[in-house]
């Protein structure tokens, strides 16, 4: 069906007479009641039954008249908007993410499209990395963002951010005030580590770094959240080991840090995406102004 014979059919509709429309529609009379024709005929249901001069709605003619005015104005409304995206980026974007970059890389990103009046609406969802992979998986999320580094044949995996690892001290610990710190000093201090179900993590690079240095550490707590570690340092009850990205945290109170040395132990922040999925034009954009912030996190504080 035809949408500028629809539009003809409704306009007879609704100027009453095929010669009023046909003012309106600025065409003559003729070729007006010719498309009449044609229409019924393209589409096999008569509209009208005619009573000498004057045309009447059939029932079947009055339900596409009513649906035929819900559609026109659907139509309208698809191309304005997809002027309005043609103008402006404008869409949204779905995102899971680990907590620590949701306190501290996306707010950044969130305000840069902000400030550059980009229309893009972002969802995040925080979680492991093993649901944040199954939301992929189902179209449910556009990117994770993620620490653990994934091999897999669905996934594409892109390094983000590569940073060292900071050590968290509670803050009456006597190492508290140091720039720098060293494993060896940590040995007999309770660990908060990060657990993972899902392949290899940071943690069991500080576990086999700890036993070169001839200690086994003493691990107090196994989460999968940084914050809630957090917390527990505040509290006096263990050291974690944060990216060097938590400094940027807004609005908690972080206990003191010092970098890690002896051994450097970096972390990389990936973002994952699922192979051969249409990427759409704010997800694009979201990763643009996200490179930009990671390139200035990198020259800022060295990372």
């Amino acid at each position: 069906m035809e949408l500028q014979k629809l539009k003809y059919f409704i306009a007879v509709v609704d100027h009453g007479t095929v010669s009023e429309a046909a003012k309106a529609l600025n065409m003559t009379q003729p070729p007006l009641s010719m498309l009449l024709k044609k229409f019924e005929e393209e589409i096999g249901i008569k509209l009208f039954r005619r009573k000498g001069k004057r045309l009447f709605l059939t029932n079947a003619g009055q339900f596409v008249y009513q649906q035929g005015k819900e559609l026109l104005a659907s139509s309208e409304a698809i191309l304005k908007e997809a002027r309005e995206v043609e103008r402006e980026y404008h869409g949204s974007v779905m995102i899971g993410s680990a907590t620590v970059a949701n306190f501290t890389l996306i707010p950044e990103v969130i305000q840069r499209l902000n400030d550059q009046s980009i229309n893009i609406s972002t969802y995040v969802r925080e979680g492991s990395t093993p649901n944040i992979l199954e939301h992929l998986r189902y179209h449910k999320l556009d990117i994770g963002i993620v620490r653990n580094v994934y091999d897999r044949e669905d996934l594409i995996t892109t390094k983000l951010l590569t940073e060292p690892l900071m050590v968290a001290l509670p803050p009456n610990h006597p190492l508290a005030g140091r720039k720098y710190v060293s494993l060896k000093e940590l040995k007999d201090e309770s660990f908060l580590l990060h657990h993972s179900s899902f392949e290899y993590n940071v943690s069991e690079s500080i576990i086999m770094e700890c036993k070169k240095r001839g200690f086994s550490p003493k691990v107090m707590y196994w989460g999968i959240e940084t914050l809630p570690m957090l917390g527990m340092v505040n509290a006096g009850m263990g050291v974690a080991f944060p990216p060097k990205s938590i400094i940027r945290t807004v609005g908690f109170d972080l206990p003191p840090l010092a970098e890690l040395t002896d051994p450097f132990i970096p972390t990389t922040l990936n973002m994952v995406t699922v192979k051969n999925s249409i990427q759409k034009d704010a997800v694009d954009k979201f990763l643009e102004v996200t490179k930009e912030v990671i390139a200035e996190m990198d020259e800022e504080y060295g990372i």
